[in-house]
């Protein structure tokens, strides 16, 4: 798979001889590792109380890969690492960082590696480009983690027809994105992501759909943003009717432009057409809306247009 780094219009910064000097520094962000010299690279893992780092490995030569593997092994203090472009060299990684909590990948590494099981204290995983051929992988080696909260599986990150999520995997799970895989279908099996709160979807068609949801105990909300397409939405909203915690079902258009078919009329959602600028979060992009008041024969949309971000509030009697 071809692999276009994110930064590949602006290059990251270079570091000079005697980095490793700097023995308190604890941030270091988009370092791109073809710009440097092999000595550079290796001082990087010299700064024992490093905490953040990111680096641009496209164009990067393997030898100047491997000499920054190595580097990440020494960097016992980290908790942040973030890579964009080659990830080929991270199956040689045997001794990951051990407080590693935020780890985001941006590449194509050819498959997950088994030292990802490793980590204990991951709360977060986004996975951009790592194929992922088989849906066991993600289950036996991240589904045990037990303190990952957020799992964003991203374009290319997962090549399966089907992600069902298995009994007592993903204890401690509270968000799940997937973003820009087609034809996936996602199913919840009993037992499964007992925390599980909050599930987004984007620029993703999703031709069969969310199934099982009434297996996740904790859910409170499903977030279809944008260019999130689902099969039988109807389906789906008659499950977030039923389901006992009545999640919302947030969409970023309207109806339409999320339902591949099968509308049902007289659903609770929460449509919310909003301006945004590329690259941002949807958690600052698209502030919650909070219906108020429950009855058995009427339910609630609200509807929000315009730059104002109005809100309209009907109710439809059955």
């Amino acid at each position: 798979m071809a692999w276009s780094s994110r930064w590949s219009g602006s290059k990251g910064v270079r570091v000079p001889k005697g980095i490793g000097n700097l023995k308190e520094l604890q941030i270091l962000e988009v370092v791109d590792i073809s710009r440097i010299s092999g000595k550079a690279i290796k001082e990087l893992g010299e700064l024992v109380q490093l905490r953040k780092l990111s680096v641009v490995t496209q164009g990067a030569t393997k030898q100047k890969c491997k000499v920054l593997c190595d580097a990440i092994q020494k960097l016992t203090c980290l908790r942040s690492l973030e890579v964009d472009g080659s990830l080929e060299w991270l199956h040689d990684v045997s001794s990951p960082p051990p407080l590693l909590r935020s780890l985001k990948l941006y590449g194509c590494p050819g498959e997950i590696s088994g030292w990802f099981g490793n980590l204990m204290h991951l709360v977060k995983l986004y996975l951009w480009g790592s194929v992922i051929k088989e849906e066991d992988k993600i289950m036996e080696i991240l589904g045990p983690l037990p303190n990952l909260m957020h799992l964003r599986l991203g374009k290319g990150s997962y090549i399966g027809e089907k992600l069902a999520f298995k009994t007592g995997a993903f204890p401690n799970l509270k968000q799940l994105d997937i973003w820009n895989i087609e034809q996936m279908r996602l199913i919840f099996k009993e037992g499964t992501s007992p925390q599980l709160g909050k599930i987004e979807i984007s620029f993703c068609r999703l031709e069969s759909g969310i199934n099982s949801i009434e297996h996740l105990a904790s859910l409170n909300e499903i977030w279809l943003n944008w260019d999130g397409k689902v099969a039988r939405l109807g389906m789906l909203q008659r499950e977030v009717d039923a389901h006992p915690n009545h999640p919302m079902l947030r969409l970023h258009e309207e109806r339409s432009q999320h339902d591949q078919g099968d509308i049902v009329q007289g659903s609770t959602i929460v449509v919310h057409v909003d301006e945004a600028t590329e690259g941002q979060e949807s958690s600052s992009l698209h502030p919650e809306l909070a219906a108020e008041g429950e009855t058995s024969s009427s339910q609630v949309v609200a509807v929000t247009t315009g730059s104002d971000r109005s809100v309209a509030i009907f109710s439809l009697v059955h």
